[in-house]
């Protein structure tokens, strides 16, 4: 059995309530950080947010941060402070979807296409609870935990 070094972290949450006066939505909320930021008047919200995990590494009691040695391992998506992210379906006619670019955090996309005339791969072909036959493509930036099966059921 292997030793693994994990820390776990949690949130707890400061809050500090500021009025600004401005043009719009987001120049109000800019205005406001800034505010918040510069005040002393910030109190406990009572509140711990959920436990996720901020480094991990094999061995037993290894330094996280701070021993050259040490090799971090990732962490799949969903123990991060962000976890999974969305699930998105993309229902696909009279086209094709070359690439999913994902940024600015993790999701899961998965693409039903009806266009399934002269599919080669008559096994590739599922369907939906209708009864319609459509193609499933997935496209992921997860990282997926390496003890299950990194390609989610369909969900139809």
């Amino acid at each position: 059995m292997t030793h693994f070094t994990v820390q776990c972290i949690c949130a707890a949450y400061r809050t500090n309530t500021v009025t600004v006066e401005a043009d719009t939505l987001a120049e109000a909320l800019e205005m406001a950080v800034a505010a918040a930021d510069q005040s002393t008047a910030w109190s406990s919200s009572d509140y711990i947010g959920p436990t996720f995990i901020e480094a991990v590494a094999e061995g037993e009691d290894v330094d996280l941060w701070n021993d050259e040695r040490v090799r971090p391992l990732s962490i799949p998506s969903r123990f991060t402070e962000f976890g999974e992210g969305p699930h998105i379906v993309v229902t696909v006619e009279g086209g094709n979807i070359q690439h999913v670019d994902i940024q600015d955090g993790t999701a899961l996309v998965e693409v039903h296409d009806y266009d399934t005339e002269g599919t080669n791969e008559p096994g590739d072909i599922e369907r939906d609870p209708d009864g319609t036959p459509y193609l499933r493509g997935l496209w992921t930036n997860r990282i997926p935990d390496s003890d299950s099966n990194p390609t989610p059921t369909s969900t139809g």
